[in-house]
């Protein structure tokens, strides 16, 4: 890869991980494997190798594009509440803002530069349920100040999420209509169930806070 300025970085490791079942464990990289071949159908481009699986609970995604790492963090998780075994896998994430020095062998989690570290710097100071779950990172102070408080409140709106309430939102962001989730739902629901769990998802108020942050790194970028 060679050196360019503006990339997104994502780490994030599993809550509770080394108390859930082996079988919920071992079933972990898989579902992350999906979850990011799901992502590069939405944004094809976007993510240019797949996710990173490290440290047996934690992982790392590599963002081309900064702008849609909010809308990558809302999607992995959504499919990682949704579609995980026994609904009991959940996820805390950092996106760091930077440049990429190098990835080697397409190994996203053993690259470095600022964007790398910047993400997994604050993923470390996480370190308690008032650290939150979701939070930003960028050289800049103010406008990482400003990113940051919009990514923490995304965050949190995540944390109640049920599992059919996630299946719902990461079906929005595939591009689905509520018919269409409807009928590629594992047992017969109607549209209206559909809409209610959107609703209790706050699905709403996060897709707005995913096409703000769109809008203010566009923005920086121009």
């Amino acid at each position: 890869m060679e050196k360019s300025p503006g990339y997104a970085v994502i780490t994030g490791d599993f809550t509770g991980f080394s108390r859930l079942d082996r079988h919920v464990r071992q079933s972990m990289p898989g579902l992350m494997a999906e979850a990011g071949d799901a992502f590069r159908r939405i944004l094809p481009g976007a993510m240019p190798y797949p996710v990173s699986v490290f440290r047996g609970d934690s992982w790392q995604v590599l963002l081309t594009d900064p702008a849609c790492a909010l809308r990558a963090a809302v999607f992995i998780r959504a499919y990682i509440r949704a579609f995980g075994r026994d609904g009991s896998l959940d996820t805390r994430m950092a996106i760091g803002i930077g440049d990429v020095d190098y990835v080697p062998e397409e190994n996203v989690s053993a690259g470095d530069g600022p964007a790398f570290r910047c993400s997994g710097k604050m993923l470390e100071k996480m370190t308690s349920p008032r650290s939150g779950t979701l939070r930003y990172a960028f050289a800049d102070a103010v406008f990482e100040q400003l990113i940051d408080a919009l990514v923490f409140s995304t965050g949190a709106l995540m944390e109640a999420w049920r599992p059919l309430q996630a299946r719902a939102v990461a079906g929005c962001m595939e591009g689905l209509k509520q018919k269409q989730i409807a009928e590629s739902w594992p047992v017969s629901v109607t549209c209206q169930a559909v809409s209610r769990h959107l609703k209790k998802a706050r699905w709403q108020a996060i897709d707005h806070a995913i096409v703000v942050f769109e809008k203010a790194h566009n923005c920086m970028d121009s």
